[in-house]
């Protein structure tokens, strides 16, 4: 790791990136581009962790939701309340899991470059 250069200011910050760097390839690219159809724009990989364990979270609750229906008699319930859970707990996970990839991607930006990826 480089050392903090000091400022005559009396400021310090990390030493810039050494001539000819290379950035680590970004995976799942296609998530900072600004075009295509339903493409989210959530760049930072922690807010996008929360937003899909939210997302995973919600569909445990409607899971639950329907389960409770279906343990009252409803017929066909239960084959729904588990669609329910594959469709959103399955996006869910696969969400956290390209955040979790995204995040290890940038602290080695971060690591090599010395700057964010978007600053």
């Amino acid at each position: 790791m480089s050392s903090p250069a000091q400022q005559p200011s009396g400021t310090s910050h990390p030493d810039p990136a050494p001539t000819g760097a290379t950035p680590p390839k970004e995976p799942f690219a296609y998530v900072s581009q600004d075009r295509g159809l339903l493409t989210l724009k959530i760049r930072e990989p922690i807010l996008m962790g929360l937003f899909f364990l939210a997302f995973t979270v919600v569909g445990v609750i409607f899971f639950l939701m329907v389960k409770k229906g279906a343990d009252q008699g409803a017929e066909g319930a239960m084959g729904v309340a588990y669609l329910i859970l594959a469709i959103f707990g399955g996006l869910g996970v696969v969400g956290m899991a390209i955040a979790a990839v995204r995040w290890r991607w940038k602290r080695e930006y971060v690591r090599v470059m010395g700057r964010s990826p978007w600053a």
